[in-house]
């Protein structure tokens, strides 16, 4: 089941872009709608904005369901209560439209939503709406954590006829003083060691999406600035969504302007994907 979580925003309209787009290759062919109805959009525009997703899904041949709940608490807490735990669950939602000097995750419900363990969540920065939600071309940034890459791949299967390309990017990070004084040879050895670790995240990609070889490449840097090398890789492959996971301790990472997925999200040539499995 494919949930949207939508606020009624502009920002709101773009995310809920992907949901449909999700939904229309879900088995189910289902999208979910909550709203939380805390007074900041009209009823009569909230309306209006509703009518227009159901056309929407009504040209992709997906189901719509709405809910306009009163808040329960919170709207973090009330979005758990209608969402159905489970791995086969996916809530998508918008990352903050702008940071304002907050950070686009900090203190936001999107945050709290990605450290619960219940359901899978997409938070999902627009910079492309001109995309209509629907990407060709995909980064997807591989860390040491086998559960974080099978996560990713499942976000990319839901996408599926849409994946034209992906990219595979593994960055083996040294700390700085060592980068500056790094030898050839241990250059050499290090992406080796990352070569060897893609093969296997890529066989594993492909039995897992029905993706061939040719539709993937596979890019191991050495660098002492990983995020940085993230954003470079998306400018330089053109790539139209960067799918990253959010590690519990990016989550917990106090100061934003250090944390790696503000930073990424801030910095991104094209729309991001901040994502987390289902425990």
């Amino acid at each position: 089941m494919i949930y949207l979580a939508y606020d009624g925003s502009t920002n709101g309209d773009w995310v809920a872009r992907y949901g449909v787009t999700l939904a229309s290759h879900a088995p189910d062919r289902h999208l979910e709608v909550i709203h939380v109805d805390t007074g900041e959009v009209p009823r009569s525009r909230l309306d209006e904005k509703l009518a227009l997703l159901a056309i929407e899904c009504g040209t992709a041949g997906v189901a719509l369901e709405t809910a306009v709940v009163p808040p329960a608490g919170d709207v973090f807490r009330t979005l758990v209560e209608h969402v159905a735990a489970g791995a086969e669950n996916f809530l998508i939602c918008g990352a903050r439209a702008t940071a304002n000097g907050k950070g686009y995750l900090s203190g936001t419900t999107a945050e709290r939503l990605l450290d619960q363990h219940r359901s899978n969540v997409m938070v999902i920065r627009v910079l492309q709406p001109g995309l209509l939600g629907a990407p060709h071309q995909f980064l997807l940034p591989v860390a040491g954590d086998p559960l974080g890459a099978r996560a990713g791949m499942a976000l990319l299967k839901l996408f599926d006829g849409d994946v034209r390309r992906v990219e595979l990017l593994k960055v083996m990070t040294v700390g700085a003083r060592t980068f500056r004084h790094l030898r050839p040879e241990r250059a050499a050895r290090l992406r080796a060691d990352g070569q060897r670790y893609l093969k296997a995240v890529e066989d594993e990609l492909i039995a897992r999406t029905g993706l061939a070889a040719a539709d993937i490449d596979v890019n191991v840097v050495v660098s002492d600035d990983w995020v940085r090398e993230i954003v470079i890789a998306a400018s330089r492959h053109r790539s139209h969504l960067i799918c990253m996971e959010a590690s519990l301790r990016h989550l917990r990472t106090d100061f934003f302007y250090g944390n790696p997925l503000e930073v990424v999200l801030r910095d991104a040539p094209c729309d991001a994907a901040i994502y987390r499995g289902a425990s």
